[in-house]
């Protein structure tokens, strides 16, 4: 695999880290243990995509265990996000979290968040072949986006 280094393992460790980051702070908030763990799968799913370019960037092997289990792992973590959130509906306060999702400058994070995984999806089934160049691409996108929904969380708690 090709141009595939060991920067680009480090780059795309940036939006891990951001999500993981984003997950606690709203986990600590929320206190769903399915939340969280939820967060953690998906969390985890990326430091094994990560793991997988590493050894890509520094050995030159393809160590397919690392790269198999990203989108189901990623998927499940997902899906326990959202089984939380049906679960615990009416412990969340909407009003509230409304509130201090459409505050300035929280709701510029989020709508930038939204725009930028929007784009990401579209270059994912439009123009993403599994190059190098392609996940640099992508790399860039989700480190936008990742970074603009830690910000927003951030600017959302700090209001709330």
């Amino acid at each position: 695999m090709e141009g595939f280094t060991v920067t680009l393992a480090l780059v795309d460790a940036i939006p891990v880290l951001l999500f993981g980051g984003s997950i606690l702070l709203v986990a600590g908030r929320f206190g769903s243990p399915c939340f969280l763990i939820g967060g953690l799968l998906s969390t985890l799913a990326g430091c094994c995509k990560v793991a997988w370019k590493l050894i890509l960037g520094i050995w030159k092997k393809d160590v397919k265990w690392l790269n198999k289990p990203f989108v189901p792992m990623q998927a499940t973590g997902f899906l326990l996000i959202l089984a939380s959130l049906a679960v615990d509906f009416g412990k969340i306060s909407w009003a509230a979290l409304g509130a201090a999702v459409a505050r300035f400058p929280a709701i510029l994070f989020f709508l930038i968040w939204l725009f930028v995984m929007g784009a990401m999806g579209w270059y994912r089934k439009n123009r993403f072949d599994g190059s190098a160049r392609a996940n640099w691409t992508a790399q860039i996108l989700n480190c936008a986006g990742q970074g603009a929904l830690f910000l927003g969380i951030l600017a959302a708690l700090s209001a709330g």
